[in-house]
């Protein structure tokens, strides 16, 4: 994912961040609960206050309330301080602005169409009143901007849709002998690119969509079968300043012309939308944004997957994210969404983060394949988040390659470089066009890259059928931790050939009962919310607890100026608990020593 990361962010109250593996990266903390950063939270029991030791008050949470808990302590921390948040309405014909009439100081900023919901500013002592009104569904927060969200610039003009590409690539055959990577072998992608297999599959006529940093459409590996679009207020580019988005490209769908550096869907189009910032800071209302763009755009350009390496930073049931709502929309309307799980390890709130935590979407943990195109040395990367979401369900889903892969590297905006090319110039190539990095968003984008090739098989597979597709032939590995089995190109194509009947997805919590034979267990279909599924009583045991609000989540290891520092992924963070100081390299989450 990216880097200082998230998008309301784990340091979303006060520290820098960039859109990275598995966070998305608010900028700076200057609103919303600045002065809890150093503060020990404890809570005995369900109701209880919290103990804000630093300050001598007491927070009390209300799981009744339709506030994020973080809102709610604010609230009482700071209630006049100004808090940006996203308002979920109960219906999408709801005027958002009749919403906020009666509060003082309250400023709609934004609105958004792929789920009922809008950006505002207001006190954060008016969340309450706000979340009062029978037709507001949740109230989260967002991180704090620079400029004002929903308006341009003066003098600009919002850029025309690009047009997607004519196919000025047409089909030809790839020579995986000449590959200086591994990963497509021991996926088994090279095996779907040769017509010896059947028929070929290399993802020609399908569109995959990436929201990312942004792509260097210019690129060798990638000129010619890219759309580049940006929706980042603070950006007027969709090239790729900060070098994520370029990578997660080229994995999907680069093809170099030697043929050393090949996706593993080298003849998908790719269209690419930019939603950090041009260091690589993103908002959870930045990863709206894009996803509200892709739900106009799905159509026009035939997108059948999104790929989202990066993930919110502030823990939420996905029955109440909105962030998850929109990407369960799309699901719904015949977009399968893939998602890095994180860097987490095994820590208890590894994979409690939007979108991954959602039960719907494919999300991807990390294979060490060892650099070897041989399964039988394959592990799993010790930062791979894994476990079970506060709603009790089990992820990551598969998991696929993502230590030290090579892919594609951007040349950054005018000719300036890229922040990944000046953090890692050891992992640079020698043609000074590819670098290598690790992580869980490298690992997403392998399973993005299959789908395109199933799709090319067998273009009627629903996101369903794909995802059963996918983990049921995913294969066993060394030391497998958990049911999440590792990714098999060539076995999850030998079984497309004989779909599952439905595609409808049944998603069952660890222990869970199964819900009502005509339950619906998609949040947001477009029409209507629905509740139906969502086990509260299991959210609210796992996420407003002593398990939850303690001093061992508020301390140096998540919150404070020692983990979100002006050097981001510190060695203090990675400490015994995930990793020691020297394996972990201190410079984000795309990679680490220990990988190198």
């Amino acid at each position: 994912m990216l880097s200082k990361h998230s998008f309301c962010g784990r340091t979303v109250w006060g520290a820098n961040r960039k859109f990275g593996d598995e966070m998305l990266i608010p900028r700076k903390a200057q609103l919303l609960l600045a002065s809890t950063l150093a503060l020990t939270m404890l809570l005995p029991s369900l109701g209880s206050p919290i103990a804000m030791a630093s300050l001598g008050t007491a927070v009390v949470l209300d799981p009744t309330r339709k506030i994020h808990p973080m809102l709610q302590a604010g609230a009482e921390l700071d209630p006049t301080s100004l808090v940006r948040v996203i308002v979920q309405k109960t219906k999408a014909d709801i005027k958002s602005d009749s919403l906020l009439s009666e509060i003082a100081d309250a400023q709609l900023s934004e609105e958004f169409k792929v789920i009922p919901g809008f950006v505002a500013t207001l006190p954060q002592s008016a969340v309450s009143l706000l979340a009062l009104n029978p037709n507001v569904r949740y109230v989260s927060p967002d991180g704090p901007v620079d400029v004002i969200p929903g308006k341009r610039p003066k003098g600009s003009k919002a850029p025309a849709d690009p047009k997607a590409p004519k196919g000025s690539h047409g089909r030809r055959r790839f020579d995986a002998s000449k590959l200086l990577t591994t990963f497509p072998v021991d996926t088994g992608a090279s095996t779907a690119w040769s017509p010896s297999a059947g028929h070929a599959a290399t993802g020609f006529g399908i569109a995959v969509a990436v929201i990312d940093s942004g792509v260097d459409s210019a690129h060798p590996d990638l000129n010619g079968h890219v759309v580049a679009v940006n929706v980042n207020r603070t950006s007027q580019t969709p090239l790729d300043g900060y070098g994520h988005g370029t990578h997660v490209a080229g994995i999907i769908t680069g093809q170099d012309s030697r043929d050393h550096y090949l996706g593993v869907a080298p003849e998908a189009t790719l269209i690419s939308v930019k939603v950090a910032d041009d260091n690589g800071g993103a908002y959870v209302s930045d990863l709206l944004r894009g996803l509200d763009w892709i739900a106009d755009h799905r159509d026009d350009y035939g997108i059948r997957a999104l790929n989202i390496s990066a993930s919110v930073s502030i823990p939420e049931s996905y029955a109440t994210s909105p962030v998850d709502a929109a990407v369960e929309h799309l699901w719904n309307d015949g977009v399968a969404v893939v998602t890095a799980a994180g860097n987490l390890g095994p820590a208890q709130d590894a994979v409690w983060y939007a979108p991954g935590n959602d039960p719907q979407v494919i999300t991807v943990g990390c294979l060490d394949e060892n650099l070897t195109a041989s399964p039988t040395d394959d592990s799993l990367c010790p930062i791979s988040s894994r476990g079970l979401t506060e709603d009790g369900f089990a992820k990551p889903d598969l998991v696929a390659p993502g230590r030290k892969i090579v892919s594609t590297l951007a040349s950054g905006i005018n000719g300036q470089g890229v922040s990944l090319a000046t953090e890692f110039p050891e992992r640079i190539t020698a043609d000074r066009q590819h670098i290598h990095l690790s992580g869980t968003s490298m690992a997403a984008p392998m399973v993005t890259g299959a789908i395109a090739l199933l799709l090319e098989r067998h273009a009627k597979l629903t996101p369903g059928q794909l995802k059963q597709l996918l983990t049921v032939t995913s294969r066993p590995y060394p030391g497998q931790a958990d049911g999440a089995g590792a990714l098999d190109i060539t076995a999850a194509l030998a079984s497309s050939d004989h779909a599952p009947a439905t595609s409808k997805q049944v998603p069952l919590a660890v222990g869970g009962a199964a819900p009502s034979r005509n339950a619906s267990t998609v949040l947001w279909d477009g029409a209507r919310w629905t509740t139906t599924y969502w086990d509260g009583a299991r959210w609210t045991s796992a996420y407003w607890d002593g398990a939850r609000w303690t001093a061992t989540y508020w301390d140096g290891a998540r919150w404070t100026s020692a983990y979100w520092d002006g050097a981001r992924w510190t060695a203090t963070t990675w400490d015994g608990a995930r990793w020691t100081a020297a394996a972990w390299d201190g410079a984000r989450w795309t990679a680490s020593a220990l990988f190198d």
